[in-house]
């Protein structure tokens, strides 16, 4: 696998979208070789539909002048496969099926297979999937509207399609107790409502593993008034929620932020539009542990899952994890 290519931060970043860095490969002939440290609390931030070279000094301001100069920021960063929920089933079980390709809900699409919360779970790793707008516990099925700035959206809860996180019933509007203490709300439904999580960074009261949803408006999914502009709905919630993160007790030495979407608006390698989920943006940010700079190996869904399985020194490895890298020599 190639090495990290680091460049100048002063580099124009119209420049880097449009040229990526050299590319190498996301297998290795070792999957261990380059070393993960332990992770303390690990940060997943979730965002739709973006393409790398769609983010602007406009649209992206708090991505491109924080964000980049102050992470390890991937310029050969992939989706796996279009659409939504193929993408987050991939980057949280190394696999995914047809079902989730058609983004179908749970009820028609669970499955039992290895996931990260279930890892977790098995070893004793406390977590939690957060979600924004949903209006209780494991909600398994769709509520809000876009016009209340309040819509949650199953399929951007990978969590809700494990037998080991929900239960054996998906038939309902809620799975077990397990899910519905471990498979939360952000807040309330009211617009843009990020309140019980802000309150728990505040205190330092949130588990190792935080998967973060926001809802359709702020991850960029969809246009919604006021803001009307997808890109910068999610730079926004960004800007609002990564300093809350950074500035919480929950923000040791060796805790770490993956700022990730699901796909792009291109295709894959090729422009292989149905098979692959395009060229996103994708960061990581770690206070003293990663190495800021620009970084040009491909990686994509299942290098990010193989590296938070290494960073919880987890032994096993689901789906496609266990023959992908980690993301690679990153670290200070």
């Amino acid at each position: 696998m190639s090495r990290r290519t680091v460049v100048a931060l002063a580099a124009s970043v119209l420049a880097v979208a449009a040229s990526p860095l050299a590319t190498g490969s996301a297998q290795a002939t070792d999957p261990s070789a380059t070393v993960v440290p332990p992770l303390d609390n690990v940060f997943v931030i979730v965002g739709e539909n973006t393409s790398l070279s769609q983010l602007t000094a406009k649209d992206a301001p708090y991505q491109l002048g924080t964000i980049q100069p102050n992470s390890a920021w991937f310029t050969n960063y992939w989706g796996i496969s279009h659409y939504s929920t193929s993408n987050y089933i991939a980057m949280t079980s190394g696999q995914f099926l047809p079902c989730h390709q058609a983004d179908e809900k749970p009820a028609t699409c669970h499955q039992d297979t290895a996931n990260i919360f279930g890892e977790l779970t098995g070893v004793g790793i406390s977590w939690k999937a957060w979600n924004e707008s949903m209006p209780s516990g494991c909600y398994l099925v769709n509520s809000g509207e876009n016009r209340f700035g309040n819509s949650y959206r199953v399929k951007h809860n990978p969590a809700a399609y494990y037998q080991d996180v929900v239960g054996s019933d998906f038939s309902g509007t809620q799975g077990n107790a397990f899910c519905q203490s471990h498979v939360v709300s952000m807040g309330g439904t009211t617009v843009n409502d990020t309140t019980t999580f802000d309150v728990a960074l505040a205190t330092g009261n949130v588990p190792r593993f935080n998967y973060i949803a926001p809802n359709m408006c702020e991850d960029g999914h969809d246009n919604c008034k006021p803001t009307g502009n997808p890109i910068f709905q999610f730079d926004s919630f960004l800007a609002r929620e990564v300093p809350r993160i950074m500035d919480s007790p929950a923000w040791t030495a060796n805790s770490v932020i993956f700022v990730v979407y699901d796909e792009g608006q291109d295709g894959g390698p090729g422009k292989a539009v149905h098979f692959a989920g395009g060229h996103t943006p994708f960061a990581v940010i770690g206070n003293g542990l990663v190495d800021n700079g620009l970084y040009g190996q491909r990686m994509d869904h299942y290098n990010l899952l193989r590296t938070i399985e290494d960073g919880f020194g987890l032994t096993t490895h689901a789906g496609a994890a266990a023959t992908s890298s980690n993301l690679g020599d990153i670290w200070q």
